[in-house]
């Protein structure tokens, strides 16, 4: 197999994190990495994310006295635009594979995204990666490093002994059992230039990345012998001047600047619901999201557009049961997520659970999204998750709670968001594990940059922009159905679906439905 070719496919982000927990080498569990590049400040390239003084922490790889002998394996590349918000395509080499056997059934966008448009996304993106971004590995104690100086598809630049700089799609070392390595990946001053980004044929905006790691046989490029052990997901913010859109508040050199404008289509996804046990219905739960909208280009040939950038997605979902004289309601809670820039498809919010409740053949049911504001509902949902953690912890070693040590996914949690950076509880440290989570939501929720106060809000559908908090929603949603029989994977039909969108001046759509949009693999 030539590595060259390869796309590499991650389930929730689970798979590399799981990957190195089973086999030899040990790959640390970093957060994500955020790079800002203005070309009105100097330095044009910095980090954020914690506020000032932020650094970028190294993926840090060792134990890998099982992989003796063998290599380990950098490659780079960038996110692809997935159909479905749970499933990452990472492009290793620029290429969109033509469109598969999976695709999104009934979608609701007025407009739906063309392949060719995606394989444009995505091979100017990883041009940018390739030419732009460096991978820098240091053994932390000294030892000296073994690779090839004339590698295929990577240069290397040495900074001594134990450091070297390697740009290139894969750069490949020999593994000494004994080594304890730091990897980070950096930008090239001379790209932060608005001529590249010319060149570059991009825009401004945001670009997901990542730098994956693995153990493989050999350092041809050929070997099928290749184990996943780590991934560090970066994300690039170009940032666009001021006069070309509103953005957030200045407050300082260390934060970028960020849209004030949010511009998102959203509508209703599928809904899964399935009986789990006495008692209790789970619920797998999609929204449509368009993040794509017109570029504006300035006279220098240089574009933007709120949807370039990524965007946090948060609302209220509210169960109801349909009656003859009223609506009951049986639950409801905040949900969200984030969604990347020049997106478009379905969003997978958290399963959540609804207690007391069994679904039975006939009844009828409505689900109800309200969207008040992206990002305090954003912050409000980020802190329900973070209340979870603390409860987990209060609850941990009380009697009758041992299975507590085998949760894995941290993100399959009830509740709990499916946001890259997450750590697992994995360990039989759980209080670790969890202090763990608990800082990454406070970092997340309290101290970093991202996401910004947004002033004006946008749906293509409504037709109009409305002010933050001037209305008692501007956005909301439901999908009124009857329960049907139990299918073959154990959710319920749903019939007889009727789907209401509402702008705070009105309704913007009521329709009948026969299915509601969702993501099929023929067989």
């Amino acid at each position: 197999m030539k590595f060259k070719n390869l796309t590499v496919l991650i389930l929730s982000g689970v798979v590399f994190v799981l990957a190195g927990e089973a086999f030899a080498c040990r790959a640390s569990r970093d957060m994500k990495h955020n790079f800002a590049i203005n070309f009105e400040s100097n330095p044009p390239i910095r980090i954020y994310g914690d506020g000032e003084g932020s650094t970028i922490l190294p993926q840090m790889i060792d134990k890998c006295t099982e992989s003796a002998g063998s290599f380990l394996m950098l490659s780079k590349g960038v996110y692809m635009p997935s159909d479905v918000s749970d499933v990452a395509d990472i492009s290793l080499d620029g290429d969109l594979p033509d469109e598969n056997i999976c695709k999104i059934e009934n979608s609701i966008f007025s407009k739906p995204m063309d392949h060719n448009q995606k394989k444009s996304l995505v091979k100017r993106q990883h041009k940018f990666l390739q030419q732009c971004a460096f991978v820098t590995v240091a053994e932390v104690n000294g030892r000296p490093l073994r690779y090839k100086s004339d590698q295929q598809y990577c240069k290397t630049i040495p900074q001594g002994a134990s450091m070297v700089q390697m740009e290139g799609e894969y750069c490949f070392l020999t593994i000494n059992p004994s080594y304890n390595l730091s990897i980070t990946m950096g930008l090239k001053p001379e790209c932060a230039t608005q001529e590249k980004m010319k060149e570059l044929g991009l825009e401004f905006g945001d670009i997901e990345a990542a730098l994956n790691s693995y153990v493989a046989g050999d350092d041809s490029g050929l070997s099928p012998d290749v184990t996943a052990i780590g991934s560090s997901r970066y994300r690039f913010t170009l940032q666009a001047p001021a006069n070309m859109m509103e953005l957030s508040e200045d407050v300082g050199m260390e934060a970028p600047r960020f849209p004030t404008t949010y511009n998102a289509e959203f509508n209703m996804g599928d809904l899964q619901f399935r009986q789990a046990g006495e008692e209790r219905v789970d619920l797998n739960m999609y929204l449509s999201v368009d993040n794509r909208q017109p570029l504006f280009c300035n006279q220098a040939g240089l574009c933007t557009a709120p949807s370039a950038y990524n965007i946090p997605v948060a609302a209220e979902v509210e169960v109801f049961k349909v009656g003859s004289q009223k609506s009951v309601f049986i639950d409801g809670w905040t949900s969200g997520g984030t969604i990347q820039g020049n997106w478009q498809g379905l969003m997978r919010f958290p399963q959540q659970s609804i207690d007391g409740l069994n679904f039975v053949k006939g009844e009828r049911y409505k689900v109800v999204v309200t969207m008040i504001d992206p990002f305090e509902d954003f912050y409000i949902y980020l802190n329900r998750a973070e209340q979870f953690l603390i409860d987990l912890k209060a609850a941990n070693g009380v009697a009758g709670l041992d299975q507590i040590q085998s949760i894995q996914p941290l993100s399959d949690l009830l509740g709990l968001p499916r946001l890259t950076g997450l750590p697992h509880i994995s360990s039989g440290d759980l209080n670790s594990d969890l202090d763990m989570s608990l800082s990454y939501f406070k970092k997340l929720g309290s101290t970093r940059l991202w996401p910004t106060y947004y002033e004006r809000l946008c749906d293509p559908s409504h037709g109009q922009c409305y002010l933050s908090g001037k209305q008692k929603f501007w956005n909301r949603f439901s999908a009124e159905f009857t329960v049907g029989e139990k299918g073959d994977g154990g959710n319920f039909d749903l019939n007889d679906i009727r789907v209401i969108k509402e702008s705070p001046q009105g309704v913007v759509m009521n329709k009948q439905v026969k299915t509601l949009p969702r993501y099929r693999c023929e067989p």
